[in-house]
């Protein structure tokens, strides 16, 4: 039913709005769902391993996109049967702007869909999801998190992990393809180092300064495990330590979340991803496909999650969003002339707030208001220094108002009761 339901809608947006060439507006959650709902399954022999020529081409691919080469992007794309969609995000406000790097139809490789965001809130962050049919709803919760915060990019698989039944000469083993332990498939991106999946990594890692790499992943809970494990792929504690505020900030959200870190309970060896290839390589590992790391960067997070309390539906994504959020903070504001003010500046009151809100700052003034999951629930410009809004309707929870005036662009919290 919900595989039905995503591609009628997306067909019935294709039908208002149109998809001309290589250009798209609409929603790229609803946009992604639709392309994890037909993934290949498991022993289906789909996915193709990329040759050494493909894998040059695609890195020349990627590092003309982040450059905003988009005509010599498209040029190399063509040459591995993908395309590079211009897509507009018109489902919230402002407008997002992406490049998604998708394969034409028929496709013939399956290497997966890897989208750039052009307007991102936080370009220190990228989100991946190796495993979106294997590890349930993984991909779902990425392309949530991903839209929500504003990260840089999104990388997700284009098969189930066990899709091809040749195996990685990568190290490492898993039962997860079969009844005993044994290597890891091709078709597995987070252990296989030729792989699209893996270039597209080394690509934007090298290309972007302090970049930190969040994969989702889940996993069945046994009696002894925590609810969330979480590695940077070393038993290294790094100085920024991400992971230690990403649980703390998990915590405060869901005190009944348990945890496992692997740099600081170093007894825990279950799930640990010291074998993930794109942490390795992260973490400057001298061989990613067989060498372990022996120096942590901090920029990788790889994130074990069971399944009822953050992969179930949007409840849990919902979760992990707000704790991402507040362990990486958005990009200095700056529009156009305007740049970050003191909050002191701006005058906000009552805050907690029962429904109406004033605010109080030097004019012009425009006020945006977004609620919990990212989504503008109000936007207005005014010629005055201070207004009044009613927020009467809308449910209580936690806001964010930016204001933007004459002096600058600042945030601020609003709790709506």
């Amino acid at each position: 039913m919900k595989k039905s339901l995503t591609i009628g809608l997306l067909f019935l947006q294709f039908l208002v709005t149109g998809i001309y060439g290589q250009s798209y507006t609409g929603n790229i959650e609803l946009y992604i769902s639709a392309y994890i709902d037909n993934l290949p399954g498991s022993n289906e022999n789909d996915y193709t391993k990329p040759g050494t020529t493909d894998l040059d081409i695609w890195q020349d691919l990627l590092t003309h996109l982040v450059n905003d080469e988009l005509a010599d992007a498209r040029e190399k794309a063509e040459s591995v049967n993908y395309q590079i969609i211009e897509f507009e995000d018109n489902s919230v406000s402002p407008t997002a702007s992406y490049y998604v790097v998708e394969e034409k139809n028929p496709r013939i490789y399956f290497w997966g869909i890897y989208i750039i965001n052009r307007t991102p809130r936080r370009s220190q962050l990228i989100i991946q999801s190796p495993h979106p049919v294997y590890d349930t709803n993984t991909g779902y919760q990425g392309i949530f998190c991903f839209k929500r915060l504003g990260a840089l990019a999104f990388f997700m698989s284009g098969t189930h992990r066990c899709n091809h039944n040749s195996f990685s000469t990568c190290s490492g083993t898993t039962s997860a393809c079969s009844s005993s332990s044994t290597a890891y498939r091709i078709s597995d991106n987070a252990h296989n180092t030729e792989s699209i999946f893996q270039k597209s990594t080394e690509v934007l890692y090298n290309e972007f300064d302090n970049t930190v790499f969040v994969q989702l992943h889940g996993f069945a809970k046994q009696p002894d495990d925590p609810y969330v494990i979480m590695s940077n792929g070393t038993r290294i504690t790094p100085d920024p330590d991400y992971i230690s505020v990403l649980r703390d900030e998990l915590f405060v959200i869901d005190n009944t979340l348990t945890f496992k870190i692997p740099h600081i309970d170093l007894s825990w060896s279950r799930l640990i991803a010291f074998t993930n290839v794109q942490g390795r390589y992260i973490n400057n590992s001298t061989n990613p496909c067989t060498m372990n790391a022996t120096q942590c960067t901090g920029q990788f997070i790889h994130i074990e999650q069971e399944k009822s309390k953050l992969r179930q539906d949007f409840i849990g994504w919902l979760k992990m969003y707000e704790a991402l959020s507040n362990t990486f903070p958005e990009n200095p504001v700056s529009t156009g002339d305007f740049v970050e003010i003191k909050k002191e500046s701006i005058l906000i009151y009552p805050n907690p707030s029962q429904g109406f809100l004033y605010i109080k700052a030097s004019n012009p003034l425009t006020v945006s208001i977004f609620n919990a999951i990212g989504q503008c629930i109000f936007h207005e410009s005014y010629t005055t220094d201070q207004v009044e809004i009613d927020l009467v309707r809308h449910l209580p929870g936690l806001y964010h108002v930016r204001i933007i005036d004459s002096e600058g662009v600042t945030t601020q919290k609003l709790l709506l009761k």
